[in-house]
């Protein structure tokens, strides 16, 4: 498991091919990942879309580009 903490933002995933599409991302000192939660819709998902503008400490598995979200806390 792994803790990554960074801003949560929303932006264009694979601009230009059939996969394009809107993704929520945590940008960190790591990298940029795409957020998705564990049991969550991998296209909209209500409760990473409240964190968008926020900063978060996550914790969960890299797989990739993506980081698949366990558990998560805001940072002030």
């Amino acid at each position: 498991m792994e803790e990554i903490s960074g801003q949560v933002v929303k932006g264009d995933f694979a601009k230009g091919s059939k996969s394009e599409r809107e993704a929520i991302y945590l940008n960190s000192e790591k990298g940029r990942y795409i957020l998705r939660r564990q049991g969550g819709n991998p296209f909209y998902d209500p409760e990473l879309e409240k964190l968008v503008g926020r900063t978060i400490r996550g914790h969960g598995e890299v797989a990739g580009y993506t980081f698949l979200l366990s558990e998560w806390s805001e940072l002030e």
